[in-house]
């Protein structure tokens, strides 16, 4: 029997393997030497974004196809708008410490996000 989400909605498993990924980086990321990091800053950013973009606004469309429920677009809301603050406050704006912070808690509530979206869609689909 099964008591929660099951696997066949991949793409949000992805978008909480994402979310992991980005606050992964952003705590490695101000570790690495400079010219790494200056090496990132530009491209990798821009097709990271584009990447999380695209697959969040995909699993969070498909999931709400499914269980029609607002509940999860607050979560995604404030999890890209926090997002955006921190990459677009990274120049003069935010300091670095608070830039980590504010894309870390953009992360988890985008990983929450997916999993409400997952859950909601599993439980639809079996009631």
């Amino acid at each position: 029997m099964l008591t929660g989400p099951d696997d066949t909605n991949r793409i949000d498993r992805a978008c909480v393997l994402l979310a992991l990924v980005v606050s992964g980086h952003c705590l490695v990321a101000p570790g690495l030497p400079q010219r790494m990091s200056s090496l990132a800053d530009g491209a990798a950013h821009g097709v990271g974004a584009a990447l999380l973009a695209v697959t969040s606004l995909v699993a969070t469309l498909r999931g709400w196809s499914l269980h029609r429920s607002g509940r999860v677009v607050p979560w995604v809301a404030a999890g890209w708008f926090l997002l955006s603050v921190a990459r677009l406050g990274s120049g003069p704006g935010l300091g670095e410490v608070s830039e980590i912070l504010v894309a870390l808690l953009a992360s988890l509530l985008l990983g929450v996000a997916h999993q409400l979206n997952r859950s909601l869609a599993y439980w639809h689909g079996h009631s």
